[in-house]
C-alpha cells in the first residue's frame, strides 16, 4: 500500500464520522479491514507485506487517542455496596474494586474493596511497612474472620455486638459480628480513630439474635465440653460434674442490660468460654457484664469469669494426670 491509499482511508474514516460516532478509530479500523479485504486478491502474494504494514499502521492508531483511564463512578453519593450480608454506604469521592483476593499492602486509598478471599500480604523486608499503612480504605472479604473465645475486644455498634482485632504490624483493624457462625465475613479497616469511626457508621450489619424473652443468656440444654481461654493458653473440661457447674452459674444471671449501657468487654480482664457451638464472654470490673453468643446481655458478678475458668483448668490438670498415670 502506497502513501495515498493510507491517505484516502484516513479521508473517508473522517467523513464517516457524525455527531453520534464515540469512537471515529474504530470506525477507521473498520474501513480500513474491508478496503485491505477488497484489494487483497488484485494484489496477491507480492502485495503481502504491504497489507500487513497498512493493517498494522491502521490498528495502531486507537493506542494513541484513547481516552485515559477514569476512576469508577461507585463514590457517587447514595451508592451502596454488599458482600456476605453486610452493607457499606459508600463515602463520597471513593471508588470500589472488587478482587478475588485482598491483600492489604497494596490498598488504594479512598477505596471500599469487596473480596472473596483474603491473601497474605505482600513480602516484605523485616521491619519495613506496608505501602498502604496510613491511607483510609476499607475491604469486605467473604468468610475471612474466625471467632474468637476470648475476643481482643467486644463492642456494640447500632445494637450488634461486634468482634474487634487490631493488626499493629499492618495497621489495620478487623471487625465481624460476634454470633455463633465460626467464620463471618469481615470488615478490614485503615486509617485514624476518626476516620475509622466514621467508616463504620457507613456499615449496615446484620441482625443478630434475640435476648431470652425471660432474660438470661441463651446456652446449649447440654453442654458436652467447655472451653475456656483468658491470657493463658486454652484449657478444656469435659467431665460432667464441672459442665453442670458452669452452666448452672450461668444459669443464675438473669438482670438484663439495658440498651445503651452495655460496656466494653476486653483482654485481659475478659474470660471468655466456648460451651459447643456457644460462646460466653464475662468481664471483669471495669465491665461486669456477660454475653452470649446465642443472644442476651445480663449483669454478672466482677470475679465470676475467672471462677469459672478455675473450675476449667482444675478438670483439664486432672485430665491430663489420668491420661499419664500420675
Amino acid at each position: 500500500m502506497n502513501p495515498t491509499h493510507v491517505t484516502e482511508l484516513l479521508d473517508r474514516a473522517a467523513a464517516s464520522v457524525t455527531p453520534t460516532e464515540t469512537d471515529p478509530a474504530a470506525r477507521l479500523v473498520s474501513l480500513g479491514r474491508r478496503s485491505v479485504r477488497r484489494r487483497r486478491r488484485a494484489w496477491g502474494t507480492a502485495g503481502s507485506v504491504a497489507v500487513a504494514a497498512a493493517v498494522a499502521a491502521v490498528v495502531v492508531l486507537p493506542l494513541r487517542i484513547a481516552a485515559p483511564e477514569r476512576p469508577d463512578a461507585a463514590g457517587a453519593a447514595g451508592r451502596t455496596v454488599s458482600l456476605g450480608g453486610l452493607s457499606v454506604a459508600v463515602p463520597k469521592g471513593w471508588r470500589t474494586s472488587e478482587v478475588s483476593t485482598f491483600d492489604p499492602c497494596v490498598a488504594e486509598p479512598r477505596t471500599v474493596y469487596l473480596a472473596e478471599r483474603q491473601g497474605s500480604p505482600r513480602a516484605r523486608q523485616p521491619g519495613s511497612a506496608c505501602p498502604s499503612e496510613g491511607r483510609a480504605w476499607m475491604a469486605l472479604v467473604r468468610d475471612a474472620v474466625p471467632r474468637y473465645v476470648n475476643p481482643e475486644r467486644l463492642v456494640v455498634k447500632d445494637g450488634r455486638l461486634l468482634q474487634v482485632t487490631e493488626d499493629i504490624r499492618q495497621s489495620q483493624w478487623t471487625y465481624r459480628v460476634f454470633d455463633e457462625e465460626e467464620m463471618a465475613t469481615g470488615i478490614f479497616v485503615s486509617g485514624d480513630a476518626n476516620g475509622r469511626e466514621q467508616l463504620l457508621e457507613r456499615v449496615t450489619w446484620p441482625a443478630g439474635p434475640a435476648a431470652p424473652a425471660s432474660g438470661g443468656l441463651v446456652l446449649p440444654d447440654r453442654i458436652t465440653a467447655a472451653v475456656g481461654e483468658n491470657a493463658g493458653p486454652m484449657v478444656t473440661a469435659v467431665d460432667a460434674k464441672t459442665l453442670t457447674r458452669i452452666r448452672s452459674a450461668l444459669v443464675e444471671l438473669r438482670d438484663p442490660v439495658p440498651a445503651g449501657e452495655e460496656c466494653e468487654l476486653k483482654r485481659p480482664g475478659a474470660v471468655g468460654i466456648a460451651l459447643d457451638r456457644v460462646s460466653v464472654v464475662l468481664g471483669d470490673a471495669s465491665c461486669p457484664q456477660a454475653i452470649s453468643t446465642g443472644g442476651g446481655r445480663v449483669r454478672a458478678p466482677a470475679g465470676l469469669g475467672g471462677e469459672l475458668l478455675d473450675l476449667i483448668v482444675t478438670s483439664d490438670r486432672a485430665a491430663a494426670e489420668r491420661a499419664t498415670g500420675d
